[in-house]
Parts: C-alpha cells; structure tokens; sequence
C-alpha cells in the first residue's frame, strides 16, 4: 500500500469508527482495469485517475451515513458528466462528489462545489472536507 492509500484508508478508518454498517472493501483488479482503461480512453488526467485508483483500491463503492458516497469504481455513471469534463464521483442525498475543472468538489446538483473552501486539489484533501462537514452535522445533530 503506498502512502496515499494508507491515508485514505487511516481517514476512512477513523470515520467509520468500527461501525459494520459502513465497512469498505476494495475493488478488485478487474474493476480497477476497467475503470483506468475507461479513464484514459476517455482523456482524464494521469493525476487524477491515480488518485482516484488509490481510493478505489482501498475502499471501493463507499458509503457513509451522510455528505459522502462513491460510486463504484467500474459504474459508467462516473463518466456520465464528461462532456463537460467532469467526474461525477459519487452521490449522498443531495451532496455531489466530482472532478470538474482540475479540483475536486463536493457540491450539489446546480453547484460543482458549495463554494472555493469545497474546491480541492487532492482527492484526499476532498474526504477531509467531507469528514470534517460530517463532523459538524453530527455534532449539530446531538
């Protein structure tokens, strides 16, 4: 595991908390083949489609309670937005995970991203948005 998916799966590890409900596993060498040669066939960056085999190859298909939620490594649904260049990630609720314009967001079906703050430069960066949004609802929520 490099260093990247060691964070990945550290963050992704203390959000779950041991909680059964939200266990991850990762993709399988054909779903992660498919993906990159879908990738590349259609133009994504290197940068990129890396990051996004490294989350992929630790926690595929996650899912949690709330704000976050990734589609499964080989679903087309991910490149269903590329003709504006975009990624569509994944979806929770009403909260839109993608890759537009280099960065990547989490925003809302009429928004790439809430605002500059959801704009990140790494995918890791991204689920610490994310983590740290599911940190405040859950603490506003009790």
């Amino acid at each position: 595991m490099n260093s990247n998916q060691e964070r990945i799966k550290n963050l992704l590890t203390n959000l779950v908390n041991g909680n059964d409900d939200y266990a991850f596993k990762p993709a399988t060498r054909q779903q992660i083949n498919t993906f990159v040669q879908r990738a590349e066939d259609y133009g994504v960056e290197d940068t990129t489609i890396k990051q996004l085999v490294d989350l992929y190859t630790v926690a595929d298909d996650f899912s949690y309670e709330i704000i976050m939620a990734f589609h499964p490594s080989d679903d087309l649904v991910i490149f269903e937005w590329w003709e504006t260049k975009e990624l569509w990630l994944g979806q929770r609720d009403f909260y839109s995970l993608r890759w537009a314009n280099g960065k990547f967001c989490l925003g809302d079906a009429a928004n790439v991203s809430f605002s500059e703050d959801y704009e990140c430069d790494t995918l890791i960066e991204l689920i610490e948005v994310c983590i740290k949004d599911i940190d405040e609802a859950n603490y506003f929520g009790d």
